[in-house]
C-alpha cells in the first residue's frame, strides 16, 4: 500500500514537470544559480555535517599524495647529483707547457788566443750581421793568423788580376797558334809516304789495326816465354806456342796491309813520323781547350778557385775578432778589455727577439687534433692577470718515446708579445682545436659507455632513465650532444648508481 502511494506521488511529480511552462523554467534556473553561489554552497554544507567530513578527508588524501611525491622527488634529488642541460659556447683545447725561445739564438766564443783590445757592445745593444763586437790585439795573435793577413792581400790581388787582366787569354791564343803550326809540320813529314792513293783516314785505320794486333801478339809471346822451358809435349807449352804463332800471323797480316797502303815497309822512321803527328794533334787539342776556356774572359772555375783562396784567408784573419752572425740583441757580454782569452772562451750571446716561440710536447693521443694555424692562448706565472695569443707554426711528423708514452713537438708563435715576455719564461699553453657556439653540452663525468654506446642518465619524475646519445666535440670538462632523447632543461645525473648500469658499462667517460 505504501509502495503504491510513493509511485503515485512520483507520477504526479513527473506530470507536473512535463506541464511546466517557460516562465516557470526560467524561475527555477535562477533558483539553481542561487543554490551554486557561495551562500548556497554554505547552506548545502551546513545542511548535513557529514559533507564536511567527506571534503576534509579528500583534502587530506590529496595533500598526502602530493607530499609523498615531493618527498620522493626530493629524495631522488638528494640521492643524485644533477645538472640542468643547457646550451652554451664550447671551446675544445689541448693544454701543455713550454719555454719561451727567441726566433734565433747564438752563443759566440773566441776562436783563437790573444788579449782583448776592444769591446764594442753592451747588454741590450742592437747589432747587425757582420758587426765587430770585440777584437784581439794583433801582436798577441798566433803566427798563422798574422801570416794569413799577408796571404789575404795576395789572394785578393790574384783574384782581381784574373778578372781584369787579358794576359792569360793572350798566352792561350799564342799557344794555340803554335800548336796548329807544329801539327802542320808533322803532317807534312808523315805525308811524304806514298799511301798508294789511299786517304789518310784509311791509313790511320790500318795503322790502328796493326798496333792493336801487335799488342795482342806481345801478350801471347810473353805467355809462351813463361812456359817455353817445359817439355815440348807439355800441354801448356803446346797451347801457348800455338796461341803465340796464331797471334803473329794475324799481326803480320795487318802489317802487310798497312805496308801496301804506305808503299813502304812500316819501319822505325815511319812509326816515328806518325807518332809525332799524333803528339802534335794532342797538343793542339789541349791548346784549343785552354783557348776556349779563356777566350770570353776569365774562366768561372778559375774565379771560384781564386775566391776560395780569398775566403780561406779571410776566415783565418777573422779569428782575431768576434762578429755578429745575424741581426739581433746582445743579451750577454763576457769579455773585458785586457782579458787574456783562448779558443772556446765564451764571449757573447745574441738573440733575435723580433719573434718569440714556444716549443711544447703534445701526447700522441691529442696530436692529430693539432694543425698549423690554430689559435693559441698563453699565460705566464711571471706575468699575472694577462693572457697572450699565438698560433701553431710547426707540428712534428715524428714522435719521441719518453718512456711513459710518445710525444710530438709542436712549435707556437707568440703573436702579441710585449717587454714582459722574455726568453726562458715558462708558458702555460692552450691550443684551441675546436670552437662551437650554442650547443647542448653535458659535463664529461655524466657520460658513460656501454657496449660501444654513449649513455647519460636523466632524472625524470623520481627515477633515473638511461638515454643513448651521439657526441660531437669533446673538451676537458664538457661533451657536445649531437643527437639523443634529451632536451634543454633536462636534469642530467652526474652520479648514477652502479646498479643502474649494465655490467659492461664503464663508470667514467673515456675518449
Amino acid at each position: 500500500m505504501v509502495k503504491k502511494e510513493k509511485e503515485q506521488k512520483k507520477k504526479k511529480k513527473d506530470s507536473k514537470e512535463v506541464l511546466k511552462n517557460p516562465v516557470t523554467e526560467v524561475q527555477e534556473s535562477e533558483e539553481n544559480k542561487k543554490k551554486f553561489s557561495f551562500k548556497g554552497i554554505w547552506q548545502w554544507l551546513t545542511a548535513k555535517p557529514i559533507r564536511w567530513i567527506a571534503i576534509l578527508a579528500l583534502l587530506v588524501i590529496v595533500i598526502f599524495v602530493i607530499n609523498n611525491q615531493n618527498r620522493a622527488r626530493n629524495a631522488a634529488m638528494d640521492e643524485y647529483q644533477t645538472v640542468k642541460l643547457e646550451r652554451s659556447d664550447m671551446v675544445v683545447i689541448v693544454g701543455a707547457t713550454g719555454i719561451v725561445e727567441a726566433n734565433q739564438t747564438a752563443d759566440l766564443d773566441w776562436q783563437t788566443t790573444g788579449r782583448v783590445e776592444s769591446v764594442n757592445v753592451a747588454v741590450n745593444d742592437r747589432v747587425k750581421a757582420g758587426d765587430i763586437m770585440a777584437d784581439l790585439a794583433d801582436n798577441t795573435l798566433p803566427q798563422s793568423v798574422i801570416l794569413a793577413q799577408a796571404d789575404l792581400v795576395g789572394a785578393q790581388k790574384a783574384l782581381e788580376d784574373l778578372i781584369n787582366s787579358n794576359t792569360e787569354s793572350a798566352e792561350a791564343y799564342k799557344t794555340l797558334l803554335e800548336a796548329e803550326q807544329d801539327l802542320r809540320d808533322e803532317d807534312d813529314d808523315r805525308d811524304q809516304w806514298n799511301y798508294n792513293d789511299a786517304n789518310i783516314d784509311r791509313v790511320n785505320e790500318f795503322r790502328a789495326d796493326f798496333i792493336a794486333k801487335e799488342e795482342d801478339y806481345k801478350i801471347y809471346k810473353t805467355a809462351y816465354e813463361a812456359v817455353k822451358d817445359l817439355p815440348t809435349d807439355d800441354p801448356k807449352r803446346v797451347q801457348a806456342k800455338q796461341e803465340r804463332d796464331d797471334a803473329k800471323l794475324v799481326r803480320d797480316k795487318a802489317l802487310r796491309a798497312l805496308n801496301y797502303l804506305l808503299g813502304k815497309a812500316y819501319g822505325q822512321q815511319v812509326a816515328e813520323d806518325f807518332a809525332d803527328a799524333d803528339i802534335a794533334q794532342a797538343k793542339l787539342n789541349d791548346a784549343q781547350r785552354d783557348w776556349d776556356r779563356v777566350k770570353n774572359g776569365a774562366n768561372a772555375d778559375d774565379i771560384n778557385a781564386a775566391e776560395a783562396k780569398v775566403a780561406a784567408a779571410e776566415a783565418t784573419v777573422a779569428l782575431g775578432w768576434v762578429e755578429a752572425p745575424f741581426n739581433g740583441t746582445v743579451t750577454q757580454v763576457e769579455p773585458k778589455v785586457g782579458d787574456q782569452v783562448s779558443s772556446g772562451t765564451r764571449a757573447f750571446r745574441i738573440d733575435d727577439l723580433s719573434e718569440l716561440y714556444v716549443d711544447v710536447q703534445i701526447s700522441e693521443v691529442d696530436i692529430n687534433r693539432v694543425v698549423i694555424g690554430q689559435e693559441v692562448e698563453l699565460s705566464f706565472d711571471a706575468i699575472s692577470g694577462q693572457t697572450y695569443t699565438g698560433d701553431v707554426t710547426e707540428v712534428a711528423t715524428v714522435g719521441e718515446d719518453t718512456g711513459s708514452g710518445v710525444d710530438f713537438t709542436v712549435t707556437l708563435r707568440i703573436v702579441d708579445p710585449d717587454k714582459q715576455v722574455r726568453p726562458g719564461m715558462t708558458a702555460a699553453v692552450n691550443i684551441i682545436v675546436t670552437k662551437k657556439e650554442n650547443v647542448l653540452a653535458i659535463p664529461s663525468r655524466a657520460v658513460r659507455t656501454s657496449d660501444g654506446q654513449r649513455i647519460v642518465y636523466v632524472l625524470r619524475g623520481n627515477s633515473a632513465q638511461p638515454v643513448n646519445i651521439e657526441v660531437g666535440a669533446i673538451s676537458d670538462t664538457s661533451i657536445e650532444v649531437v643527437s639523443g632523447n634529451v632536451k634543454e632543461g633536462d636534469l642530467i645525473i652526474l652520479n648514477p648508481p652502479v646498479n643502474l648500469m649494465e655490467t659492461s658499462g664503464q663508470p667514467a667517460f673515456t675518449r
